[in-house]
């Protein structure tokens, strides 16, 4: 079974007509997004008034000659906050996966060469099973047929007949030569019925049959007896042609589950081989652009490897591809630090990022990748000042990773890296280059090892890494330098009771780093981690989880403090249905283990507790939120209602009220909030909302807070 090839006459080729079906080729479906959001109030990360921002975004998926995926975003966002800035980004990216996925959708579709021998077989045996079917219902018909029926019973007439006779000696019949035969005393009865109906003679048939007529009886009795040998025949013969047809079904889905696990170039020439896959039916390039992993133009992510670059979003352009052998690309100027992309400074030296990586082997198993980058990375506070020279933050570097799959469950990582020297540590008459091929110096070096693993029979996942830097060592995975470190984790995954309840826990020191902290940053705590999740068939999902928090504060400018605590939650869901009402019931607990000189904000050291109900009852949407929050100094009660119902096809109005009371300061406070969604065909979907809330404010009080917001969305 494949796919046929339709070829067009030659007098449909006309320039006008490919120019049109040139036109039909390009398929574009995505959205776009108008987003304004309104804050009377804002307090992070500065303090600002009536403060708007505006988001246009767009999402594009085009599709060239139904075979060439390509995805765009573009993304535009001002406001008019003096202290956060105006950005455009764009992302034009080629869908690698998706066109990987319409390649395999087109091998699925051409048979796979099963074995001969196997489909002879299974062809002979039904071939075989079809006969036997036949013969039992020729058999079956035979027997049940009103002629047969009517035969027998005239055979049980005659018989019952010549019983009769044999009992009873007939007197001659004295015919004379009117008959033709020559009658005398020694021709009995019996002689007569042999000569009449051809009958065997007695002594020969055996006592059991005597006096039957053997020649009908016999033959039924035997169709009988065959009835059943066919029946236990059939039933044989079917178990063997189902065997057998579940033996090459196996065969045909394993080479689909072949087709899903194609990694490289000859195991897509030969999966096309094997099922005579025609050059018609598959994308020109397809080979190529099988091998391209990625390809990212504007802002696009570089995601190398641990010692080079790690989780990197730059704005320029990624390319990366893997033949066989392993090429990679990558150049653009960076925002390194969330504060750099989100907040105005208007006199930050730029920073940009190049890499070059050349390696062998498949990139999603074993192989061995060099990586080559340079670039500069402003990683130290600024001042601002007009007058103030900034120093070189030019940094280079190399690595060599290699990547070992040691079964198909098993992979393990390892990479050594050696950078350039810092400025502040350079020797005056060497380059970047000589610090970093100098070999005398150890401080400049990185190492990283990593496993992961996957036992299938006991359902578990193991995952563990090691990294150790050296004080001197720089690259763009790595925020903090300037002193020696070392960070490692280790962390299992475990289903128990058949899948039932899911357990994690893990071990892990020094795997915090954050842009904004201080750059010499690094602590040598132990962090664990356990988080169990139950779900049992009509029963809620209960979820419970114990791991490490991280609050930043910010000091001043340069300067912020990085809080760590453990936090404890636990989290209670039920989804379900009381006659025609949908119902939705959770219950979550959070506990903070900080102190008050650790936390600005109002929930140090608190225990929370929220309970939410939904019910969801045709066009109507109605949830009640009660939570509770105690520490030492005072106690926090919130109700919250909203009610939402859809009026029209088109229109959906939302209200709801909020009710806030904090003990201790005797503070009570009510807010309210509504919403609708109104739909227009043709034109898209338009979303407002306002809500008159509340945010923490000073002195650990909670203070008004009014926002809104109104969206615009279309689909196409």
């Amino acid at each position: 079974m494949g796919l046929s090839t339709k070829v067009l006459p030659e007098k449909q080729h006309s320039p006008i007509k490919g120019r049109k079906k040139a036109e039909g080729d390009l398929v574009i479906h995505g959205n776009i997004l108008y987003n304004v959001d309104y804050r009377s109030y804002i307090d992070t990360p500065y303090a600002e008034n009536d403060i708007y921002y505006h988001t246009i975004q767009t999402y594009l998926d085009i599709t060239y000659k139904k075979n060439y995926p390509v995805r765009v975003y573009l993304t535009n966002r001002f406001s008019n906050s003096a202290l956060t800035r105006d950005f455009t980004d764009l992302n034009m990216q080629f869908s690698s996966n998706e066109f990987r996925n319409k390649i395999r959708q087109t091998l699925r579709a051409y048979e796979y060469d099963l074995p001969r021998l196997t489909m002879d077989s299974l062809l002979r045996l039904q071939k075989e099973l079809d006969l036997k079917k036949y013969e039992l219902a020729w058999c079956k018909g035979w027997m049940k047929d009103q002629s047969t029926i009517q035969k027998l019973v005239e055979e049980k007439e005659r018989e019952l007949y010549g019983e009769r006779n044999q009992r009873f000696d007939m007197p001659d019949l004295p015919l004379g030569n009117k008959t033709g035969i020559n009658w005398s005393k020694s021709m009995d009865r019996s002689a007569f019925a042999k000569r009449l109906f051809q009958m065997p003679d007695k002594s020969e048939l055996p006592d059991s049959l005597l006096p039957k007529d053997s020649s009908l009886a016999e033959r039924y009795e035997a169709n009988t007896r065959k009835l059943d040998s066919l029946q236990h025949e059939i039933k044989t013969l079917t178990t063997k042609c189902i065997s057998l047809r579940d033996k090459l079904e196996v065969l045909r889905s394993g080479k689909n589950i072949g087709v899903d696990k194609i990694a490289n170039i000859e195991q897509l020439e030969e999966e096309v081989r094997r099922r005579n896959v025609p050059d018609s039916a598959l994308p020109r390039g397809y080979k190529t652009l099988w091998a391209v992993k990625s390809i990212g133009i504007g802002r696009t992510l570089v995601d190398y490897s641990e010692l080079s670059a790690k989780n990197v979003s730059i704005n320029g352009i990624q390319l990366e591809y893997n033949p066989g052998y392993y090429v990679a690309f990558a150049a653009g100027t960076i925002n390194y630090r969330f504060r750099d992309f989100v907040i105005k400074r208007g006199n930050t030296p730029s920073q940009y990022l190049q890499m070059i990586r050349v390696g062998k082997g498949d990139r999603n198993g074993t192989n061995v990748i060099t990586t080559f980058y340079s670039g500069k990375k402003q990683i130290y506070n600024n001042t601002g000042a007009q007058d103030v020279k900034s120093p070189g933050y030019q940094l280079m570097g190399f690595t060599v990773e290699g990547n070992y799959k040691l079964n198909d469950y098993t992979r393990l990582t390892v990479e050594v890296a050696k950078s350039s020297l810092p400025y502040y540590n350079q020797p005056a008459k060497k380059g970047l280059l000589s610090t970093a091929l100098s070999f005398d110096d150890r401080s400049n070096e990185a190492y990283s090892a990593k496993i992961q693993s996957v036992i299938p029979k006991t359902n578990t996942k193991l995952s563990g890494f090691y990294k150790r830097y050296g004080e001197n060592f720089q690259s763009f995975s790595l925020i903090t330098t300037g002193v020696e470190q070392r960070s490692w984790m280790l962390k299992a995954d475990q289903l128990f009771f058949g899948k039932k309840l899911n357990v994690i826990a893990s071990l892990k020191e020094n795997d915090y780093s954050n842009p904004a902290a201080t750059m010499v940053y690094q602590n040598n705590i132990v962090f664990k981690t356990l988080q169990a999740t139950l779900r049992l068939p009509h029963w809620p999902i209960v979820s419970v989880g114990y791991y490490p928090s991280s609050q930043l504060t910010k000091l001043s400018d340069d300067k912020f403090v990085e809080n760590t605590f453990y936090s404890l939650v636990g989290n209670v869901n039920y989804y379900y249905k009381v006659h025609d009402i949908n119902m939705n019931s959770t219950a979550v607990y959070t506990r903070f283990y900080n102190r008050q000189q650790d936390s600005a904000f109002v929930y140090f050291n608190t225990t929370n507790l929220l309970l939410n109900q939904s019910f969801f009852y045709r066009k109507l949407t109605y949830q009640a939120t009660g939570a509770m929050a105690f520490n030492q100094e005072y106690n926090l009660y919130t109700l919250d209602n909203d009610v939402q119902y859809a009026l029209l096809e088109w229109l959906s109005l939302g209200a709801g009220i909020k009710y806030n009371y904090q003990t201790n300061y005797n503070i009570k406070q009510l807010g309210y909030k509504g919403s609708a969604i109104i739909k227009v065909k043709k034109l898209g979907e338009f979303q407002l909302m306002l809500d008159n809330g509340f945010i923490p404010g000073a002195q650990k009080q909670l203070v008004k807070n009014k926002t809104g917001r109104f969206s615009f969305f279309k689909l196409f």
